[in-house]
């Protein structure tokens, strides 16, 4: 266990951390979320970005939304991991096995009409994503996972909703990846159990961690059909918490980090007392 480390705190980064879903947030919303990254890495607490985005593509908003520089980088859903400097994590990729045949796989699924494959540079070695235009029959996505496991039986599907558009993301990944168990990965490295782990999120793609036993949030902006979802889910996971927040965006994953009680921290209110003008 890594001494010093009061938790680890992880996000989504598109309409959680980002103020970027259609939702107008409160005046001085990005400006308060810029300013608790700031704090939470200057109180030595390790800060992952969890995305369905690809690497360079994670940065560009964190750069265009000038957010600090994480700790940690979780990618393409959960099937990469990179530290601070965008290395690699090895192991990681070790354990999800060979990549994934994407060819088969196209092949499994290409009489499935209006099922697209998404743009190149979304796909990953772990990772074959698609679009599509409405939200799936139970039936169709039972299809989908006959087919694509009769290619790779170790395989899942997480899907999820595109908000500006309603179009259906669809992810087949290794069923040992995701945002939740890469999450866990990340968290073993400080030897931190549910309670010290904080993620917050607004997405379909984010409800196996929202779920996994850490203290979840879901924020204010999450659209009403993901918050239905996860109140489902939660009835089969005992262990799961689940705090859904009012404000949007930062403001409620700091909504949510103050229900939990993990910032700001004892140590932190009393450094800012000592700095208060008297």
């Amino acid at each position: 266990m890594t001494d010093g480390v009061p938790f680890l705190f992880a996000s989504d980064l598109d309409g959680t951390l980002l103020p970027n879903t259609g939702k107008v947030p409160e005046a001085g919303c990005l400006e308060r979320t810029q300013a608790l990254l700031r704090e939470l890495l200057e109180a030595e607490c390790p800060v992952c970005v969890v995305s369905g985005r690809y690497l360079a593509l994670a940065r560009q908003g964190q750069a265009v939304f000038r957010l600090p520089q994480p700790t940690w980088w979780i990618c393409n859903v959960g099937t990469e991991v990179y530290d601070h400097t965008g290395n690699h994590d090895r192991e990681w990729q070790k354990r999800l096995g060979p990549p994934l045949d994407r060819e088969a796989l196209r092949r499994s699924l290409n009489n499935i009409a209006r099922l697209a494959p998404q743009e190149s540079q979304k796909q990953g070695p772990h990772k074959f994503s698609f679009y599509y235009p409405e939200p799936l029959s139970r039936e169709l996505r039972a299809e989908i996972l006959y087919r694509v496991r009769e290619v790779r039986k170790n395989l899942q599907m997480i899907v999820s909703m595109e908000e500006s558009s309603r179009r259906m993301l669809l992810d087949i990944i290794p069923a040992n990846a995701g945002k939740s168990q890469a999450l866990w990965y990340v968290a073993e490295r400080y030897g931190l159990a549910g309670d010290r782990i904080f993620f917050s999120g607004d997405s379909g793609n984010d409800l196996d961690a929202v779920l996994s036993g850490v203290c979840g949030v879901l924020v204010g902006n999450t659209p009403h059909e993901v918050r239905s979802e996860a109140a489902e889910r939660q009835k089969r996971h005992e262990d799961a918490r689940v705090f859904v927040a009012t404000a949007y965006y930062g403001d409620g994953i700091i909504e949510g980090l103050s229900h939990y009680g993990l910032w700001p921290s004892p140590a932190a209110v009393s450094r800012t007392r000592l700095d208060t003008p008297r």
